[in-house]
């Protein structure tokens, strides 16, 4: 059934006045519309801000697992820095003990040719550049018991060669002190 629109009426509804239970039906409509697109945006929003938070906490996730590996890497090539500084320092040592027992090995070689071989004293020790030779200056007593002052000495264990040796007038040249001393690179 239809209801007859007066021409009064037909004008308002075409000019779109509204009576006031349509307005306050228009209104409502209006307002749920709004609260669902506002509920949209709402869901879209917390979706955004979901996906961003997702996205900070994933880098904030990766930025501590690269620190992490940057750190590891950081020890790691310390150690091995310090594995080989102490293995250096080891090989250092392990030369270093060995000239000092070389040396002792020459020294004692030198004592046991002495008349009294606890007045021996020892000055300028070194090894020649073979480090396998003594070059010394040595002081020790006579038979008589008197310093008879400092003197060079060239020690290995083939060669044993003392200056001022008196048997050195009696050697062949290649045997005398001077001759060894230039040989072996002492002096």
């Amino acid at each position: 059934m239809r209801r007859e629109v007066s021409p009064h009426e037909g004008a308002d509804v075409a000019a779109g006045a509204l009576s006031p239970g349509r307005w306050l039906l228009a209104a409502a409509v209006f307002v749920v519309l709004l609260t669902i697109a506002a509920c949209d945006r709402a869901k879209t929003r917390a979706q955004e801000d979901a996906a961003i938070a997702a996205a900070v906490e994933k880098a904030r996730l990766e930025d501590q697992e690269a620190d992490r590996s940057l750190r590891e890497r950081a020890i790691a090539h310390e150690l091995a820095r310090r594995e080989a500084e102490q293995a250096e320092i080891d090989r250092e040592t392990m030369r270093l003990e060995e000239r000092q027992a070389a040396m002792a090995r020459l020294e004692e070689r030198l004592r046991a040719v002495l008349v009294d071989p606890s007045s021996m004293q020892i000055r300028n020790p070194r090894l020649s550049g073979d480090g396998a030779t003594l070059c010394t200056e040595f002081n020790a007593r006579n038979k008589q018991g008197v310093y008879l002052g400092f003197r060079r000495a060239v020690v290995s264990d083939t060669v044993l060669s003392l200056e001022q040796d008196p048997d050195d007038n009696y050697r062949e040249p290649q045997h005398r002190f001077a001759e060894i001393a230039r040989a072996t690179g002492c002096y």
